[in-house]
């Protein structure tokens, strides 16, 4: 319990008693009501238990492999003592408990970190992945014995008991989580590129290099000290200190966390908003335009001095600020009064601010869609590894029945593509940024490879696999004059929204492909068209190197693209790189053959 020191004592760990009526096809076990058809085993008898060799003073800087230590950070290295599937813990201090990574592949591990690995047929690396970091910290913590340090040893991982799924369905519960991972590292990664193109715009705007349409006037010299005025939170700061989770009002606090916690106190709050707070210890400042108390005086309030200051603005502009620091703990705003600033007129001030709230803005949705997506996972996980919810073979869901495919045969190939190439449209496209021929052309690929496991009309063009009769053979031409989609110009983009009658072009879909490939097609969403291109080039090239029995390499896969006049030019282009090709052969066996298992 925080605040109390308390001696905590190992606990023995007893059966598990169900009190509670077990649902029919369900059975009680040490580890918890599931399905009569799992199995519940020790791990040790499934993968073994190891710690690596190295230190930290082996790690290299740009080293070829990874190289696991003690926290969520990778370091590198270039030698590798281990080649395949394991899970990484560590087993005492720092992080004691919980599992840090999967990998599948080369690499070492820091001495002080346990490798669970070499899993039997009978249990999915993946799968106890999954297994371990959601159902098992909290056991494993049971167990550690407190001292100076916590402390997991080998033989405790070792005797634990897991729920054993049949293998094909350990494979299938991995394979959704994973595809959520997948999701988020995607929208991880697109929140870091759009704070980096953020981070690029305002060094640009706030600096008058460049310079927004309608604005020409010089820009003036003035005093951080002219423009804003301060002032200590002393009125403002909350006298219960038992902070809430929930409540009323926020409590501000000088870190990195801002919101310390919440109070139900109704007096003595800020309202005058918005205002810029200020950080004592750090110099950093954010943007609060909600009511607020403080924690202590550890910060500063700064708000307009007169009508000609964009609060905003002068916000974004403190963040590319260099302040000086002096030789003292804390530093005061007022000693950065003085800072002489280039500042535009209110109009450019305002304007700027304008694009960079709506980047914010951007990039705050992106982050709300990344944590709710992180919620359904964790939903997920509770659902899944408990076999609550029971999923069937990929290959089941992924597959047309016969019924389907002679539903199919009743219409024509345009009518079909075209139904494709709307609901593609639909889910892929927006009037922000409408989906062009390129992209629909290599989803549309995918899609058709992934479910009748092969394509028909893809030429090898420039731009990659390419079916002119999308556009000239009455697909697209079908998809408008039914209403399913519409073309739509958005500054430099343009391409096809979703018009009136999707919804006619969605029910098709559902009938002839289902939603469940639509899902599948989601791991593409954030990828660029260059990527899209060098994936599906490579996969034809495998395909034509399978066809003809050779093997499939980066070698062989270079050799059939040099082989073709409209895509030779590809390997002069970075994204055609042997590293890029490898990674796709790789991919390309992921998301293909493992569907055939």
């Amino acid at each position: 319990m925080k605040g109390k020191n308390k001696s905590i004592q190992p606990r023995q760990t007893k059966p598990l008693m169900v009190t509670q009526a077990v649902p029919q096809g369900y059975k009680c076990t040490e580890v918890g009501v599931i399905p009569e058809d799992w199995e519940v085993d020790r791990i040790d008898h499934h993968a073994s238990i190891k710690t690596g060799a190295k230190n930290t003073q082996d790690r290299i800087e740009d080293g070829e492999y990874p190289f696991f230590v003690r926290s969520q950070q990778v370091e590198r290295i270039n030698s590798y003592s281990y080649e395949g599937e394991a899970v990484l813990t560590a087993g005492d201090g720092v992080g004691t408990g919980k599992v840090f990574h999967y990998i599948d592949g080369r690499f070492d591990v820091h001495q002080r970190v346990y490798q669970i690995s070499d899993f039997s047929p009978r249990l999915s690396g993946r799968y106890f992945y999954y297994q371990f970091s959601s159902r098992f910290y909290d056991r494993i913590m049971s167990m550690t014995a407190k001292s100076s340090v916590d402390s997991v040893r080998m033989e405790m991982i070792a005797g634990m008991k897991i729920p054993l799924p049949p293998p094909a369905e350990q494979r299938t519960i991995a394979k959704a989580l994973s595809d959520v991972d997948g999701l988020i590292e995607a929208l991880d990664k697109l929140v870091a590129k759009k704070r980096a193109i953020k981070q690029a715009t305002m060094q640009q705007l706030l600096t008058g290099k460049t310079r927004l349409p309608g604005f020409s006037g010089e820009w003036g010299t003035r005093r951080l000290g002219e423009m804003l005025v301060y002032e200590r939170p002393d009125r403002y700061i909350v006298q219960d200190t038992d902070y809430k989770p929930q409540g009323q009002v926020p409590v501000l606090t000088a870190n990195k966390s801002l919101i310390l916690g919440y109070t139900n106190e109704n007096f003595g709050v800020c309202k005058d908003i918005p205002v810029i707070v200020f950080d004592d210890f750090t110099t950093e400042s954010k943007y609060v335009d909600f009511p607020f108390k403080v924690k202590s005086s550890a910060i500063k309030l700064l708000r307009p001095r007169h009508a000609q200051v964009d609060l905003r603005f002068f916000f974004e502009l403190m963040q590319i600020i260099r302040f000086p620091i002096g030789d003292h703990k804390r530093y005061y705003i007022a000693e950065y009064q003085h800072i002489q600033l280039p500042i535009p007129d209110f109009g450019e001030q305002r304007a700027i601010a304008q694009i960079l709230s709506d980047m914010d803005a951007e990039i705050d949705a992106l982050e709300r869609r990344r944590e709710k997506v992180k919620q359904i996972k964790q939903g997920m996980m509770q659902q899944l590894l408990t076999g609550r919810i029971r999923l069937v073979e990929p290959q089941a869901s992924a597959a047309r029945t016969d019924e389907q495919l002679q539903e199919t045969k009743g219409h024509s190939w345009a009518f079909n593509e075209a139904v494709v190439i709307s609901v593609l449209v639909k889910y892929f496209g927006s009037k922000r940024h409408p989906l062009g021929r390129k992209r629909y052309t290599k989803l549309s690929y995918l899609l058709h490879r992934y479910v009748e496991k092969n394509v028909e009309g893809y030429l090898k063009k420039a731009a990659g696999p390419y079916n002119p009769r999308t556009k000239y053979g009455g697909p697209e031409k079908i998809a408008l004059e039914k209403g399913y989609i519409r073309e739509h110009k958005r500054g430099a983009y343009s391409g096809f929204v979703a018009a009136d009658n999707i919804a006619e072009a969605e029910g098709y879909f559902n009938k002839w492909y289902g939603l469940e490939n639509l899902r599948w097609l989601e791991q593409f969403r954030f990828k660029t068209n260059d990527e899209l291109e060098l994936l599906t080039t490579v996969d034809m090239a495998v395909e034509e190197l399978r066809a003809s029995g050779k093997n499939v390499d980066v070698k062989g896969v270079k050799g059939v693209i040099r082989s073709y006049q409209e895509w030779k030019a590809k390997l002069d282009r970075p994204v055609f790189s042997d590293a890029n090709i490898a990674k796709a052969i790789k991919m390309l066996r992921k998301i293909f053959e493992a569907s055939k298992e």
